[in-house]
């Protein structure tokens, strides 16, 4: 099935749906004979950095990708208060309402994941669900996610305030893209998938370029973690496969795995690859999100 991914050269075509005062930008691979897939993309990425993957899935499906508030070309608003990632949840929601189709499969990665779940639950037009990474955090977690004290609490951790301190201006892209490409972050990741992510990933700025996602949001965004995932999970309208990483990075650790086991979900473990799997390995990744 690999060989056959691979080989695929569907091109894709940009699209956007209009909301209240902005839109939904997002990439489509067209193939309206074949059923539709929608995919949701990372905390602080866009649908641009998934095109080898998803360029691959376009012989099996009528592919679509969408930009969340924040991120990429989007230009809908963000919120001024972000305790959970509802609405993004709602956002895809609203995209679906506005295809009126049937036998969706909902895929996504990290918090794409977790709110293709959101989005999911009580829906009758989702046949799959393709699970890459999601955030699956404890229940008191996400319960106490949505006290009072919670930003007192999450705004001290590593993952917040490293990314609300992200560098966010470069002269030009190709600055960006030799400044990236020396990190070890971004030396995993396949041929040509930065070049992917940079092109949405950045947009023009008052001296040169910066971060298509605020780093301010991307911080608020990995704190917003009142997310009723597992009771999503719970209610899912279609059969769920999860993808988790076996490496430190991985946000399914084991227990969640167990849990998720025991809720009939079909668990594939990657051995090789770590939570930015679909930048590492975009041919395995659209095989298991064709599979």
């Amino acid at each position: 099935m690999n060989d056959e991914i691979a080989n695929n050269k569907t091109a894709p075509e940009r699209f956007q749906f209009d909301l209240q005062g902005g839109s939904i930008a997002g990439w489509r691979w067209a193939n309206p004979s074949m059923p539709p897939l929608l995919y949701c993309h990372a905390t602080g990425f866009c649908a641009s950095a998934y095109k080898q993957m998803l360029g691959a899935l376009s012989h099996r499906f009528d592919v679509f990708a969408l930009d969340m508030r924040g991120h990429g070309r989007t230009t809908a608003p963000r919120p001024v208060r972000l305790r959970s990632w509802r609405v993004y949840a709602d956002d895809i929601a609203r995209f679906l309402d506005q295809q009126n189709r049937m036998d969706w499969t909902l895929a996504g990665h990290s918090m794409g994941a977790v709110t293709a779940t959101m989005a999911a639950r009580g829906r009758d037009d989702i046949a799959a669900l393709r699970l890459i990474e999601p955030v699956a955090m404890p229940v008191w977690f996400s319960k106490a996610a949505a006290t009072p004290l919670w930003p007192l609490v999450i705004n001290q951790t590593p993952m917040v305030r490293q990314a609300s301190r992200r560098r966010n201006g470069w002269p030009d892209r190709d600055a960006v893209l030799a400044s990236y490409g020396r990190k070890a972050l971004f030396k995993r990741w396949a041929p040509g998938v930065l070049a992917d992510y940079l092109e949405d990933g950045l947009i023009e700025g008052p001296d040169g370029v910066e971060l298509a996602c605020d780093p301010a949001w991307e911080a608020a965004t990995f704190g917003a973690q009142a997310n009723d995932f597992w009771a999503c999970l719970d209610d899912a309208p279609a059969p769920v496969s999860v993808l988790a990483s076996d490496h430190s990075s991985s946000t399914v650790a084991r227990w969640a795995r167990q849990r998720m086991t025991r809720k009939a979900v079909l668990l594939k473990v990657a051995n090789e690859l770590t939570h930015l799997a679909p930048m590492e390995n975009p041919i395995e990744m659209a095989s298991f999100v064709a599979s």
